[in-house]
């Protein structure tokens, strides 16, 4: 399958990928990455609903709801070919030991999923580009904690992209691996502490930091 759905926008890309290399994350936005104007709308409304996303039981936090893909990625020359990985199987991750299997949703037969795919992988500076990988999309939502403690997910690059968010908080943060304790406490400052509004999306080196988000508050008048 080539590489033939809609590119990011050549500057903002650049400025993406120098802000990888030079402080190891970079935050843009929809709009900026060139993607349609209705993208997030007609996402969310694919994939965010009770019948495509659910709460397993010992997953945390516990009003986590998620749903899971894995692709498959290789890189021939200008072409990116996709491909379904054979498992979404998570191993020992953000805190939940042993091997977790979540509803799958197979993203790659929708075109504007696989066009969000093809548009966030050309994010990765050539210099550290993999010719073949496995790229995890994690579709979640959830009313209270967003995560547990700073923590890494073990893949090379995290990208955190907000379709909605009700209430106030949900602050993404990045703190130095030395500056956090491996019980979670945290002993430094944070490299970046941000409220990251609908649209917008952040992309960060995994190795570099250890990552979160503050609990999400919900609106006064909420029920």
């Amino acid at each position: 399958m080539s590489d033939n759905s809609a590119s990011p926008v050549p500057a903002e890309l650049a400025r993406i990928r120098s802000s990888l290399e030079d402080c190891g994350y970079a935050i843009t936005d929809e709009v900026s990455i060139g993607l349609p104007e209705n993208f997030r709308d007609k996402f969310g409304q694919a994939y965010f609903n009770s019948e495509t996303l659910r709460h397993d039981e010992g997953d945390w936090p516990i009003d986590r709801e998620r749903a899971r893909d894995v692709v498959f990625y290789q890189r021939r020359g200008d072409d990116l070919e996709l491909h379904e990985f054979e498992t979404i199987t998570l191993t020992d991750r953000a805190g939940v030991e042993g091997k977790r299997d979540h509803a799958r949703v197979r993203l790659l037969s929708d075109v504007i999923a696989q066009q969000f795919i093809r548009t966030v992988l050309a994010f990765v500076p050539g210099r550290i580009r993999q010719e073949e990988g496995t790229f995890g999309i994690n579709l979640f939502r959830t009313y209270t904690n967003v995560v547990t403690i700073p923590h890494h997910d073990h893949e090379q690059f995290i990208i955190t992209y907000v379709i909605d968010r009700i209430g106030e908080g949900a602050e993404t943060y990045l703190y130095r691996p030395e500056d956090v304790h491996a019980d979670g406490e945290i002993v430094g400052k944070p490299v970046l502490r941000q409220q990251l509004n609908p649209g917008q999306m952040i992309i960060f080196e995994d190795k570099k930091y250890k990552h979160g988000a503050t609990p999400l508050v919900p609106p006064p008048d909420a029920s």
